[in-house]
Order: C-alpha cells, then structure tokens, then sequence
C-alpha cells in the first residue's frame, strides 16, 4: 500500500532518468519535486523535507556523497531518507553506499516497483 502523501525528491541530471521517475510518481498520484544538482537539492532542503531524497552519485559540481554529508547536517531533516541510484554500478555499489551513509539503493533505470521499494524504506 502506497503511503498516500509520500513526497519524493529526485536529484538527478539525466533528462531519461527524470522523466520515467516523473512518469512513476505520476502514476501514483505522488507529490514529487525534481531538480538537477545537488546545490539546488541543498536549497530546496532548506525549506522543505521530503520524506525520501533519490540521489544520484555521479552529479555535476557536488557528487551523491558530498550532497549526502551536506544533507545530514541540515536542522530539521533527520527524519528524511536519502536513497542512492546510479547507472554506473557494480555488484559492490549496493553495499558501498550504504556504508557511506546512505539509507538505501536504487539502480537506474527506475521502475515500477520503485515506490514500493521507497515505501519499504520509510517503514
């Protein structure tokens, strides 16, 4: 079951990947922003908390990982999930970016199955 207000923010600089996450969201009526960088993100972020952030790793100017150490510091967020994704990944990708601090991992491209994935992680 889908939480009903569930809102997403994409960080992501691929015109493909934000459409199918546009198209995902859409198809289950969920409030959803997406923005291309990371300092952009980090503006966002400062007035608004949603309740999962989809990070790409390999961004222009801050990568995934500065952008998420940055996230982390900002009052007031704690309770929101920061969820890589990449393209560019290997078997070891998964398991690196939970050890850096991320609370979970999505391949790109995105699916279906990617708002039940978020739902799992908010439970």
């Amino acid at each position: 079951m889908v939480k009903e207000n569930l809102s997403v923010l994409l960080v992501d600089d691929d015109p493909y990947s934000q459409e199918v996450f546009e198209l995902v969201m859409a198809h289950h009526n969920l409030p959803h922003t997406v923005v291309d960088d990371a300092e952009t993100a980090l503006d966002y972020l400062q007035n608004n908390t949603p309740d999962v952030v989809v990070m790409d790793i390999f961004l222009p100017g801050l990568d995934g990982y500065q952008a998420l150490d940055r996230i982390r510091r900002i009052a007031g967020i704690s309770g929101c999930r920061v969820i890589a994704t990449t393209a560019y990944y290997t078997r070891d990708t998964q398991q690196e970016v939970l050890n850096r601090g991320f609370d979970g991992y999505v391949a790109k491209p995105f699916d279906k199955d990617l708002v039940n994935y978020l739902q799992t992680i908010l439970n």
